[in-house]
């Protein structure tokens, strides 16, 4: 997703470039973690991936600043906040859209993230068509909760109506009787 991404919002060569790099190895953590830690979790990945994308690229012709950059980027990955270009925007998105479908997220999570973390429209774009059914589920969903506390408040007041009416009051008059 981190090519189709950059590539819906022309990124220049070597912006794409940097994207699809970082793409490729922003996992490299997940085998030690999983050995190490008994997980892939997030935060473990982010820790561990420095020394690893260093290791990995140390032989490379790439610049110091390119490999820096996908450093920086992979070591961050799982982190939402303080996202500072496009290139890492679009590996936070890329990153979630496979995420949400392997852990099956929820229609409400899907929501939120594009509400407060999608920034590119390539990237809300996928995100909307791919969980188009959760995000119509849940959104459904929530309009007929509201829906069944209307009607069971209507309920609630006609049941205290005619209790009211049973017990002789009328609106009407002055006092109940």
């Amino acid at each position: 997703y981190a090519k189709t991404i950059a590539e819906g919002e022309n990124l220049s060569p070597e912006q794409q470039k940097l994207v699809e790099v970082t793409a490729v190895v922003h996992d490299i953590a997940c085998p030690l973690c999983r050995v190490k830690y008994g997980n892939a979790n997030g935060k473990h990945q982010e820790e561990e991936s420095a020394a690893l994308i260093e290791e990995f690229f140390v032989d490379s012709d790439l610049p110091k600043e390119f490999v820096d950059r996908v450093s920086y980027i992979v070591s961050h990955h799982h982190t939402i906040t303080g996202i500072d270009g496009i290139d890492y925007q679009i590996m936070i998105e890329a990153d979630y859209l496979v995420n949400a479908d392997e852990s099956n997220f929820s229609g409400n999570n899907v929501r939120n993230m594009l509400e407060k973390v999608f920034k590119t429209e390539t990237g809300k774009f996928l995100l909307q068509s791919m969980y188009q059914k959760r995000l119509n589920a849940e959104k459904n969903s929530e309009e007929m909760r509201r829906f069944y506390l209307w009607e069971n408040s209507g309920l609630i007041i006609c049941l205290y109506y005619n209790y009211m009416r049973m017990r002789g009051y009328n609106k009407y008059k002055k006092s109940h009787t």
